[in-house]
């Protein structure tokens, strides 16, 4: 792992870059700064929305754009421009729609708009479903609230999609979210991909769906191929699974040491846990070193 080998630094945010109670540490930031000034781009990659991943952008200091929505989408944060998204087809947005509804599951549908307006719609509030309730009650301002939103979707000439979908998720308790993505995978098999995580500022487990070929590493290589940067220029650095498609591709496969054992398993090097601040010994220890 020679010095001057890698061009991308690929960093999930919450539990990579940030520590245990969300936080940029100073000496975390100053190695990304560092790595910045040697010529390595530093790029933000993160199941947050837009919203919530600009502001550690702006910490950084970073200018480079932000992949977001676990992979679905990537933004500009100098003008909320979107450079990259990977919608779901019609026939699988209905299809999936009809999923949420015959499981009773409340969908959050994620959307794209500029950073100063709401980002998700709800069709409800509250449901009487105390996890997706908490969700939604924790960014209230954030949210479109819309009963009618399945059919308000189309402009009003029916042509274009109001707010295109590449994003949805359901909240619950880990257990109902593991069923559900069953049957979600049972049903769209070869056509989306799930996520099960909990964030720890949610008392309740997101099911996450996006399209079969979304990910944080299909992100990153579109902003590669735009750069003239091969995959094996890249060093991507997660803890969680929705890192491994990156961590397992990339020239370098990073692992927080705090990871599960799958996302460790992928991984080519382990770096400190987030206590430690693994980022910063990566940038130190193995990026500059030498």
């Amino acid at each position: 792992m020679a010095r001057g080998q890698y061009r991308i630094l690929a960093l999930d945010v919450d539990g990579t870059l940030l520590d245990p109670g969300g936080a940029l540490r100073p000496r975390t930031a100053e190695a990304v700064a560092r790595a910045a000034r040697a010529g390595i781009r530093p790029v933000l990659c993160t199941g947050r929305r837009y919203r919530r991943a600009r502001p550690i952008a702006a910490l950084l200091a970073l200018n480079a754009p932000i992949v977001c929505n676990s992979g679905a989408i990537v933004k500009d944060p100098r003008d909320d421009r979107t450079l990259w998204r990977l919608d779901f087809d019609p026939l699988l947005q209905s299809e999936l729609l009809e999923l949420f509804v015959a499981n009773d599951q409340p969908i959050v549908a994620f959307t794209d708009r500029a950073s100063r307006d709401p980002d998700f719609i709800v069709p409800s509030f509250p449901t009487g479903k105390p996890l997706f309730d908490e969700y939604v009650a924790r960014n209230r301002e954030h949210a479109e609230l819309d009963p009618d939103w399945t059919t308000n979707l189309r402009e009003p000439d029916g042509k274009a999609l109001r707010h295109p979908l590449f994003h949805v998720c359901a909240v619950g308790s880990r257990p109902e979210m593991v069923a559900f993505q069953q049957v979600v995978m049972d049903h769209l098999s070869g056509r989306v991909q799930t996520f099960v995580q909990r964030s720890p500022r949610y008392s309740g487990t997101m099911c996450e769906v996006l399209r079969h070929d979304a990910s944080k590493w299909t992100a990153v290589l579109y902003l590669a191929r735009l750069w003239g940067v091969g995959p094996s220029e890249i060093c991507a650095v997660g803890d969680d699974v929705n890192d491994v498609p990156m961590i397992r591709n990339a020239g370098l496969g990073v692992a927080m040491g705090h990871a599960p054992e799958d996302v460790l398993a992928a991984a080519d090097h382990i770096t400190g846990d987030h206590h430690e601040e693994g980022v910063a010994m990566l940038v130190d220890e193995v990026l500059l070193a030498g």
